[in-house]
Order: C-alpha cells, then structure tokens, then sequence
C-alpha cells in the first residue's frame, strides 16, 4: 500500500508540472506588465486561443511537435523545460524531505502535520524558477513574484498551530530553525520594531521626505545599445543614490534597536515592557518571519550599498534584495544568509563556463544576472542546511 508521504511526492510531481505551465504565463508576461489571468493562453503570433488540451504540460508541446496548431510558428522549447523542471524540482524537494534523512525534521513530523511548510517552500521554488528564467532573459527581477513568496511565508505559524494539536506535537521543541523560522523573544521584539521602521521609511518615500534612488535614467551615449545589460554601471552618480537607500534604511535600524533593547533585554524586563509569555510560539513563529525577511534582504542590501561606495558602480540589484528577503521569510535568517554565501561560488562557476577561464582573466566578462545563483544557492541549502551547518558550526543544528 502506497504511504501518504510517497503519494503526496508523485501528486506535487503532477501539480509542479501544471504550476510550471502557469510559470511560463508568469515569465513571458509579468515582464510586460500584463495580467496573467486574463485573456486565456494564446499563440504570441496569430493570437488565436489555444485549445485547453494543448495547454496539458509537456505532453501539450510534444503532441504539436511544437509549433502553433493554427499558424505553425515555433513554440519555444523553454515551455515544456519550464514545466518539467519545475514537477521533477517539486517532487524531487519532497522527496527529499520526507525519504532521504537530509532534513530529518520533516519525516519525523510527517506530511499531514508539516503540509504548510512544504507548501511554503514549493511556492518559494516556483517564485524562484521564473525569478530564474525572467533574471537570466531580461536581467529584473519582478517585485510581485518575490512579494508573492514573501506574503505566503505567513501561512508557516499555521503549522504551529496543527502541531500543537496533532502528533507532532512532542516534536516542536526541534522546530528551531530546521522547520520553520522560529526566533526567541527578543528577536521577536526587534522584528517588529524594524518592521515597524520600514512601514515608516515607505511611507516617508511616498510623501517624498525620503528622496527614491537611481529615479533619474542617465544620458547614454551615442552609438550605444539602450537594451545592454552593462548599461546598470553607467550612472554618473552611484554613491550619491545608494546614500539615499542608507536613509531610507536609517529608520528601519533604529526602531529595530530600540524595540530590541527596551523590550528583549534586561532593561525592558526591569520596567516591565518584557512581560509577555516566555514561550508564545506562534509569536516567535511570526517574528522569526519577520526577522528573516529583514535580514535576508538586510544583508544582501548592505552589500549593494557598501560595494557600490567602495567601487563606484552599482553592485548588486534591488530585485535581489527583494529575492533574499523572501527568501529569509520562508527558511530564516540564518539559512537565508548561509545561501547568500553560497551563492558567489555559484555565480564564480556560471561566469567561468559561460564566459572562459581567458575571458575572466584578461578583465573582459560581460554583466552576469546575479539572481540565478542565489536562486540556486537556496536550493542547496534548503536541501543540504543540515550538513552544511553540522560542518560549519557543529551542535548549532
């Protein structure tokens, strides 16, 4: 009799296939800024609306040999490769999960407990598959694609909830930072206090009291391709504009501090400001949200500011602090910056195959989208966090 656990690996198998056909929606025409809803699928060429058989992932192209079943103009090979990637990723990260011992948390718990987990990841997964293929064409990242990862994030206390009322519950105790994003109550505290900052930061950016970085596009030079990704270094002003990102970065630190010190340390417990339960997890769950969707992007933003003070060029993109900040949101701070640590390797070996060991050393690579790395990179630890952190830091766990 076939389990639950290896059930639900080859349905998410299924299901990924049909999230990727949607993924394919997502990646030719949230770039474009059209709705992904409406109007149904059609041939890009003579427009006219596909069969609903024709949109039956993978099988749909193979059956058209593809090309269009009105025009005959080529469908590219980038669909059937989105779809099928993305059901062998969602049913191989399952697997994972729950039969391989890597991530032992999740067999223990078991699916029917830590299903809003898995569901968090997998929709982290996809966000990070058309985060991919969109970074790689087109060198943006969408916001609402890391957005989506980052508000579905919140549904991770909800497996909080099913474990204190099912099975698992002796299990919860092992959640810290191998399940779900679970932070003390300090950490708690000074989550909400950057939060808190950051709701005033934007609203200050919205009134204009906070000036917007990089709002000006530079005068290009003559002869120059408009659309060369290496025209992202060319901007007269660089230092001046990410100054303007450590403004707006300024109020998320200090409420972030004072809401740590006042109520997580010992100063708010002696006025009685830290006076909540010890132990409400769902809070810390919350918090530990919260916290790594803060410093996942903190970190990565840091970086962007320091690097482009140090050489003059804008380092890193804004679409990458927003990825890292989803990407903190589901799996934590601490493995979110373990991937951003990961990622340079990553990202030395693309340059490497995709530009030549020559071309590297003599100084002439070309601009490389950085996303796919760290996309990659989070893979990685969302598969091996265990050993990697036992090798790193071991006992930490």
């Amino acid at each position: 009799m076939i389990s639950l656990d290896l059930f639900a690996v080859i349905l998410l198998g299924v299901w990924g296939c049909c999230v990727g056909s949607f993924l394919n929606v997502v990646i030719y025409r949230v770039p474009e800024g059209l709705s992904v809803v409406s109007p149904p699928s059609r041939c890009p060429t003579c427009e006219k609306k596909l069969k609903w058989f024709d949109n039956v992932p993978v099988l749909g192209w193979l059956w058209l040999r593809g090309k269009c079943r009105f025009c005959k103009a080529p469908i590219s090979g980038q669909y059937p490769l989105v779809e099928l990637t993305t059901g062998v990723l969602f049913a191989g990260l399952t697997w994972v999960y729950y039969f391989t011992g890597l991530r032992p948390v999740f067999a223990e718990t078991g699916v029917l407990w830590s299903w809003p987990v898995l569901a968090v990841h997998l929709c982290l997964l996809a966000c990070m598959i058309a985060a991919t293929v969109i970074d790689a064409k087109l060198y943006i990242i969408p916001l609402g694609i890391t957005w989506t990862a980052s508000v579905v994030a919140l549904f991770q206390p909800a497996a909080v909830l099913i474990g204190l009322v099912g099975e698992s519950a002796g299990n919860i105790g092992r959640w810290w930072g191998s399940l779900i994003p679970v932070t003390d109550m300090a950490g708690t505290y000074l989550a909400m206090g950057a939060g808190f900052g950051l709701l005033v930061s934007l609203l200050l950016l919205k009134t204009g009291a906070i000036p917007l970085s990089f709002a000006e596009e530079p005068e290009l030079p003559e002869g120059v391709d408009p659309d060369d990704p290496n025209l992202i270094l060319v901007h007269p002003h660089p230092r001046r504009e990410v100054m303007k990102e450590a403004l707006f970065l300024l109020p998320v630190v200090v409420f972030g501090g004072l809401a740590w010190w006042f109520m997580g340390q010992p100063f708010g417990k002696v006025v009685g400001l830290g006076a909540l339960p010890e132990d409400p997890l769902v809070l810390r769950s919350f918090g530990g949200v919260l916290l790594g969707y803060l410093v996942g992007g903190g970190v990565v933003w840091f970086i962007r500011i320091f690097g482009t003070l140090l050489f003059g060029k804008e380092a890193m993109g804004l679409g990458d602090v927003h990825l890292m900040a989803a990407v903190g949101a589901v799996i934590g701070w601490r493995d979110a910056t373990l991937a951003f640590f990961v990622a340079p390797f990553i990202g030395i070996l693309v340059v490497l195959v995709t530009t030549g060991v020559s071309a590297v050393l003599k100084g002439k690579t070309r601009v490389i989208p950085y996303g796919p790395s760290l996309c990659a990179a989070t893979l990685i630890v969302m598969v091996f966090r265990n050993e990697i952190w036992a090798y790193l830091m071991p006992g930490l766990g």
